[in-house]
């Protein structure tokens, strides 16, 4: 991916491919790559929710008849009861609380009953102590027994879990009140907890899946995985799912988790006992449940992979002969860029790529007979820049406009007589030291060299598409640049036994004529105008190492500059007096 400024100067995001395989490798591979994994992706999430779905019914309905047998039994002795207080006081039959309790320690389950009596009932216990006689002692019997049998239950506590040496047990505390309301007793029944799990033990899904029964502050009652015999409480040992079993039985007396993972390894569903403050907790292997998707899955897998495949081998069988034509004429057109026109290509079909290639040759030779047109810049403008004022039309066309524009003019001070005391042959070896210098300075800063008068450059700045301030700061810099780098210059013509040079700079910013002056067969990109030879005014009163501006120029550039001297002069060729400036970095 590339971005591309555009003129506005907003940046887009575009793909750009650098080989042709590669585009048919994007545009047609991953597409189809792309629509096979998506419906792959969907078909498998679809047929995964349905099989968890099926999974969660499946599971609530065993949780639930599981759930219904525990609260069956647990409940069985309450259920006894209701029924024989209805059939005792309906029959006005008297039921005395010792046949109850023997009545209850032989049923099922039942480790033992106690009856423990209170308020009126203790009372007339109490009165039927020794010395009474044996008349006013069945009176008392009867009359507790008539009592007893018009009870009811009040109150049933919740089953009390213990486990201890003599086995696992429940307790759980049964509250009778009479006729009145009054308080009777209470019935404690101790019952075996294997006995509650008799019926659940027998369900296939116990014995295949990995189940549990917690109290309701996540305590183990029971479990069957043996690796978990150390194991006190759900979620103590912090694993993921076991977390999210209990954050989840906080508000939902029914659901299901899944585990990390595609598959899932493990997926539980928890119900909440109606009548018993218990859960039952169910796990179970998610590859188990998702065995057939997962299968489905890697052969979906493999099937894309084989067409990506055997897409790449088509793209490269039929495609290769096209690909090396393009190959071979992007390799030209590069050569092409750099100045190499070389040869023209042999076009050898007859199709699209034929004629492609019949129109480079084409262009190839229209670009041989315009290079004048890049000629007309000259040889001292920076490429860069250069490709910029292509870019605008009147730049490439004889003619020009009037517009502002900064000029500079330097000039090597005492030049003509040292020329005069020395070999032509050394004057121009000076001369080229000297311009490579400077010429590779004034690139730098994107200036435009006019001309050469001997030793003096003329350059001027054009500002195009920029404000003229930024212009202006741009010629102020080269100039610096200039003179800063005259110690080096001195010191390659000094290993040379050559003289020094010291230089001076006139800056000048005006209306000119900015265009190609010449003619069509030979055009020369530059300024005419008054404000050319202002320039040169001012650089002839430049001393050694001085930069001299005019106010046109300082206006500019106040705030990067500092004024050493200033000096009013009479210029040729200038109605008004102007101001000049000796100026040094600020």
């Amino acid at each position: 991916m590339q971005v591309i400024p555009k003129k506005d100067g907003m940046k887009v995001a575009q793909f750009r491919f650098r080989t042709l395989q590669a585009r048919l490798l994007v545009l047609l591979l991953i597409p189809v790559v792309v629509i096979l994994l998506l419906g792959g992706a969907a078909s498998f999430w679809y047929a995964r929710d349905i099989m968890l779905e099926q999974w969660n019914e499946s599971a609530a309905i065993k949780l639930q008849r599981a759930a219904h047998y525990i609260e069956m039994r647990l409940l069985k002795p309450v259920d006894l009861l209701n029924a024989l207080f209805q059939v005792s006081d309906r029959n006005a039959a008297i039921v005395s609380p010792e046949q109850v309790v023997d009545f209850l320690q032989v049923m099922d389950g039942v480790v033992s009953a106690e009856y423990d009596p209170a308020g009126s009932l203790q009372s007339l216990k109490e009165m039927g102590m020794p010395g009474m006689g044996y008349m006013d002692r069945m009176n008392v019997d009867m009359h507790k027994g008539m009592r007893f049998s018009r009870s009811r239950i009040a109150s049933v506590s919740g089953p009390q879990y213990h486990a201890g040496g003599d086995g696992r047990t429940v307790t759980m505390r049964i509250t009778l009140s009479g006729p009145s309301e009054e308080r009777l007793g209470h019935l404690d029944i101790r019952m075996e907890f294997d006995y509650l799990l008799k019926d659940i033990l027998s369900l296939g899904w116990w014995q295949s899946d990995m189940a549990c029964i917690v109290d309701e502050s996540g305590t183990y009652m029971a479990h069957t995985n043996m690796t978990m015999t150390d194991r006190r409480s759900l979620g103590n040992s912090n694993d993921p799912l076991e977390q999210a079993i209990l954050k989840k039985m906080d508000s939902q007396s029914f659901g299901t988790v899944s585990s990390q993972g595609h598959p899932p390894d493990l997926v539980a569903g928890f119900y909440k006992l109606d009548q018993v403050p218990w859960t039952i907790i169910m796990f179970a292997d998610g590859r188990k449940i998702l065995g057939s998707i997962v299968t489905y899955r890697n052969v979906l897998a493999f099937g894309i992979f084989v067409l990506a495949g055997l897409v790449l081998v088509l793209i490269r069988f039929h495609m290769c002969r096209i690909v090396n034509q393009i190959q071979q004429l992007s390799s030209k057109a590069q050569a092409v860029a750099d100045g190499d026109y070389g040869s023209p290509i042999p076009v050898e079909s007859r199709d699209e790529i034929g004629n492609l290639v019949e129109r480079f040759n084409a262009m190839v030779r229209g670009l041989k007979e315009r290079d004048h047109i890049r000629n007309s810049f000259g040889r001292y403008v920076d490429p860069d820049f250069a490709r910029t004022l292509m870019k605008h039309p009147e730049a490439g066309q004889l003619g020009g406009s009037r517009r502002e524009a900064v000029m500079l003019m330097s000039d090597i001070r005492e030049f003509t007589s040292l020329s005069e005391t020395l070999e032509p042959e050394l004057i121009v070896t000076i001369l080229n030291r000297y311009f490579s210098h400077m010429i590779e300075i004034i690139r730098e800063h994107q200036g435009i060299i006019v001309d050469f008068y001997g030793d003096a450059i003329l350059v001027f700045f054009d500002p195009l598409d920029e404000p003229l301030l930024k212009t202006v700061r741009r010629a102020i810099q080269c100039a610096f640049t200039m003179q800063d780098r005259m110690p080096s210059v001195n010191r390659e013509l000094k290993a040379q036994n050559l003289p020094d040079l010291s230089m001076g700079i006139g800056i000048h910013a005006g209306q000119v004529v900015v265009g190609n002056i010449g003619s069509a067969t030979r055009a020369k990109y530059g300024v005419v105008g008054s404000a050319v030879n202002i320039t040169g005014r001012i650089q002839e009163l430049a001393q050694k190492g001085q930069i001299l501006i005019s106010d046109a120029v300082l206006d500019k550039v106040k705030d990067q500059v500092t004024v050493m001297t200033s000096v009013s002069k009479d210029l040729k060729g200038v109605d008004q007096t102007m101001t000049l400036h000796v100026i040094k970095p600020g």
